[in-house]
């Protein structure tokens, strides 16, 4: 909905907090608001205020009452024209343990929240579907994906809110109405109704226009989801909720904060938020804090797809050939380049060890950039691993079953030229493979590296005598269960050892 000039626009909450200042945003776009509230005494002030900005009309009504709602729709179109947007806005909260709150605070909070939504969008979704585009813009909030002690009542209605608008933003597309849903999942909000309450670890307070300019925003591009902060809550959230156990992310909930941020809560008190007083060293440890559990969340989620990825089951049975789409002993690097991760693991499973006397030599080598990890994985390989961008391995089996070997990498030198170095050793052998406990050729760095490089290491298979596809594997990756692809190519050169 680009163009919003004219367009009548339906704000449920708008005396005070989001509904007020998005409806300043919406005036200032063009639109025609209806300022809806149960609070007549703040909701005429709203309107006297938002006036010089633009047409706005004050309806009193209490959402929770279907039938008012009905009314009101009939009142909206009648004294401003059909709606074409409509914010479901108006929310209440209460904290308190499951046990302390009051039957009638459960039944109001679920009624206000999340009913009423019901109501609004059955009342209002006629008149969007007569216009020639409409959208429908229901406020959940961040608790509505990540539950929290003290607040489930308020918790509850917002997951609730989500899957509503899940469901009907899937309706609309079925039954083919040009009428765009977007879910908005913010944090704790300035507008007072968390006052009291403690902020989480890593978290802030968002000021109102942090929410609504990105709500104005998905109403002209027709987004489904407004998030914010966004890769917390809508990304690094659910994938940690998904990944981690249960037991493991209540108490995750626990060391951020969450289980004791609401235990102070007092509400709205006007409509301003206290602001809390936290020392520098608090500050500073909250950060670190969080920073290592946003790295640590964001690891395990994409571990997890990079697992995922590789694809489950075990060997398929397919060969060589048949996994390459071209005969094993005529596949080039650019045959192996164009298979997925899933594929790259099935021609690992599907290839034999090589002969160990016939590991050689120095051979090129390169990454295969596929999975949600590669970027991460090539960061590493060419930059943190060793001196240099990575080239190559070289192997020597100075005995029947052991060997050992190096790596190469080109660095800068100098006089600012470029060098080559030869370094980060390894202990080669053939045995049982960590991944499918068939013979592969293995490439250990524990005895002779340190730090992560120490947990490091490779198994190798042959595809033919000049092409070799790898996995490799570190302890803080996952292990063998989450190996990174790479291969081998070309004849090797003379083994020449390693720089020191």
């Amino acid at each position: 909905m680009k163009n919003l000039t004219g367009k009548v626009a339906v704000i449920t909450g708008a005396a005070m907090g989001m509904g007020k200042n998005l409806a300043g945003l919406l005036l200032d776009a063009g639109c025609r608001v209806a300022l809806v509230d149960v609070n007549g005494e703040a909701l005429a002030q709203a309107a006297q205020s938002l006036s010089a900005r633009g047409e706005c009309r004050p309806f009193v009504c209490d959402i929770a009452d279907r039938e008012a709602v009905y009314d009101l729709a009939g009142q909206v179109a009648e004294t401003m024209g059909p709606a074409s947007i409509l914010v479901n806005n108006a929310g209440i909260v209460r904290a308190g343990s499951l046990m302390e709150l009051e039957d009638s605070v459960i039944e109001k909070t679920i009624s206000i929240n999340l009913t009423a939504q019901f109501w609004t969008c059955k009342a209002f979704i006629p008149q969007l579907a007569a216009q020639p585009e409409g959208h429908i813009v229901n406020i959940a909030s961040a608790g509505g994906i990540l539950a929290i002690p003290h607040l489930s009542a308020y918790c509850a209605s917002k997951f609730g809110v989500i899957g509503l608008t899940d469901a009907l933003r899937q309706e609309m597309k079925k039954q083919r109405l040009a009428i765009g849903v977007t879910m908005v999942c913010p944090n704790t909000v300035g507008t007072g109704m968390f006052q009291g309450s403690k902020m989480v670890t890593g978290t802030r307070l968002l000021a109102t226009e942090e929410v609504t300019r990105p709500i104005l925003a998905a109403i002209r591009k027709n987004r489904p989801m407004v998030a914010v902060p966004s890769l917390p809550v809508k990304i690094l959230t659910p994938l940690t909720k998904v990944l981690l156990p249960i037991g493991v992310m209540d108490q995750l909930n626990r060391v951020l904060g969450m289980w004791n941020a609401n235990d102070s809560w007092k509400g709205r008190q006007g409509d301003t938020v206290e602001k809390e007083t936290v020392s520098t060293l608090k500050k500073g440890i909250r950060r670190t804090l969080v920073v290592i559990a946003l790295v640590l969340g964001l690891n395990l989620a994409a571990t997890g797809i990079n697992i995922l990825q590789n694809g489950l089951g075990g060997w398929k049975g397919e060969n060589m050939s048949q996994i390459l789409g071209v005969a094993a002993e005529k596949a080039s690097p650019a045959d192996v380049e164009k298979l997925s991760k899933a594929q790259l693991m099935q021609l690992f499973l599907a290839a034999p060890a090589p002969e160990f006397s016939r590991m050689k030599g120095e051979y090129q080598a390169q990454t295969l950039n596929v999975g949600i990890l590669a970027p991460a994985a090539d960061f590493f390989t060419h930059h943190l691993f060793g001196p240099g961008r990575w080239i190559g391995k070289a192997f020597f089996p100075f005995e029947p079953e052991r060997g050992w070997g190096y790596n190469l990498f080109v660095k800068k030198a100098e006089d600012g030229n470029a060098a080559l170095a030869r370094t980060r050793k390894m202990r080669t052998y053939v045995a049982r493979s960590n991944i499918d406990d068939r013979p592969s050729f293995h490439l250990d760095y524990a005895p002779h590296n340190s730090g992560a490089v120490k947990t490091m290491h490779d198994e190798i298979r042959k595809i033919h005598s000049t092409l070799f596809i790898g996995m490799g594997y570190m302890g803080i990756g996952g292990g063998s269960i989450n190996p990174a692809p790479f291969i081998l190519h070309g004849a090797p050169t003379l083994w020449i050892g390693p720089d020191q």
